[in-house]
Parts: structure tokens; C-alpha cells; sequence
């Protein structure tokens, strides 16, 4: 298996976690980042954007291990994704004029994730693939 198939079924099992989590019990994790989910709308909610979501661009990761025309667009929708998460937490560190540990931790991991996955496209591309 090549590391950019590597990255992407790694990227994709996460992302599937993730969506399954918060489709079965979305109140429990939505705790885990001090999220409150008064009422069945919010919990609908959090379902649609957390476990839907995920699960649908799990999905499509894991699509895009299986071809290999579907590489490079899998690592830069990896980059775009991970790059957007890490970057609207920055903000948020800016703002709030605090950052909490796991959100640090979370904003590391996307942040190597996207460099990783740019890195992993742009080589791709001088390969000729």
C-alpha cells in the first residue's frame, strides 16, 4: 500500500469513527468539547453535521483509496478539510483569547495532517501520477 493510500484510509477511518459516534450518541461526545444538547433539535443537528458529514467524507476517502485517479483529489480534500479545521480553531484561539489543551492538541494533529496530505498531492504530481 503506498503512503498516500496510507493517509487516506487512515484519514477515512477517522472521519467514519467519527460520523458513527455521533450518529449513535451525540449527546455523550458532543460533551467531550462542552457542547450542550438541550433539545431534539440540536441533537438532529449534531447528527447531521458531525455524524453525517463524517460519514460521508469517510466514504469518500475511502473511495479514493481504491483509485488511483482519485489520489490526488482524496489528498487535497484531506488538506482542505484537516487546513479548515485547524484554521478556524486559530481563530477561535484569537478570539476567545484562550485555547484549551485538547483543542492545542486537535489543532496540531490537523495542522500536521493537512501538511502531510499537501505534501503527499504535490509529490504525486511530480511523479506523474
Amino acid at each position: 500500500m503506498t503512503t498516500e493510500r496510507t493517509v487516506l484510509g487512515l484519514g477515512a477511518m477517522v472521519f467514519l469513527a467519527i460520523g458513527v459516534l455521533f450518529l449513535i450518541r451525540p449527546e455523550h461526545w458532543a460533551t467531550v468539547v462542552e457542547i450542550t444538547t438541550p433539545t431534539a433539535m440540536a441533537r438532529t443537528d449534531l447528527r447531521a453535521t458531525y455524524g453525517g458529514f463524517s460519514l460521508g467524507f469517510g466514504l469518500f476517502l475511502g473511495l479514493c483509496t481504491l483509485r488511483e485517479d482519485w489520489l490526488r483529489p482524496g489528498l487535497v480534500a484531506i488538506g482542505l478539510a484537516l487546513a479548515g479545521f485547524a484554521s478556524a480553531r486559530l481563530v477561535g484561539f484569537f478570539v476567545e483569547g484562550t485555547a484549551h489543551r485538547l483543542m492545542i492538541i486537535f489543532f496540531v494533529l490537523e495542522s500536521v495532517g493537512a501538511t502531510v496530505a499537501f505534501y503527499l498531492q504535490a509529490r504525486l504530481g511530480r511523479h506523474g501520477r
